[in-house]
């Protein structure tokens, strides 16, 4: 594929699944989203906080991404509504970039090495680990739900890999 097609098709992917997750968030009522899972030891609100800082730290970035970094806002975890902006705010990022750029993706890995890790990276590597970490949380997301509002309706195609879809239509176990 060519570099141009990598980044119209990975913004148009990770645009589908933030309005995919927009529209969950509509949704939900506020005792769903904050409510810690015992099981999980998590809320709904803090995966969508912890995916959407990814997206925030990419476009952040300058010359190098540092996921480890991100600022961590409260108000994302106890807000769906406000968590909803900051979507829109991150799809209108996701649609204004026009071409590749080189990154560096910094980790802090302190049990490997007390120097911070530098890895040669691009904006659409980026973009595709932004996306399928988007997905995984949204995966983890969909269970906290099921767990606590078994009946409340999630589309199919919700926290599943794009690649899991294909593959389902292709064997129709769709």
């Amino acid at each position: 594929m060519v570099m141009g097609q990598n980044i119209t098709a990975l913004k148009q992917l990770n645009v589908e699944t933030l309005r995919r997750l927009k529209s969950v968030l509509a949704e939900i009522d506020q005792r769903l989203y904050t409510h810690v899972n015992l099981k999980g030891r998590a809320s709904v609100g803090q995966h969508v906080r912890h995916m959407l800082e990814f997206y925030q730290c990419l476009f952040d970035a300058e010359q190098a991404v540092n996921y480890d970094a991100r600022k961590r806002d409260i108000l994302i975890e106890s807000s769906a509504a406000h968590a909803s902006l900051v979507i829109d705010a991150i799809i209108n990022k996701l649609q204004s970039i026009a071409t590749d750029v080189p990154l560096r993706t910094l980790a802090e890995l302190p049990s490997a090495s007390a120097e911070t890790l530098s890895v040669t990276s691009s904006l659409s590597r980026e973009l595709l680990y932004v996306l399928e970490h988007a997905i995984h949380h949204m995966a983890l997301i969909r269970i906290l739900i099921k767990d606590e509002a078994p009946d409340f309706e999630l589309e199919d195609a919700f926290g599943v890999a794009y690649s899991t879809l294909a593959y389902r239509e292709q064997t129709g176990n769709g």
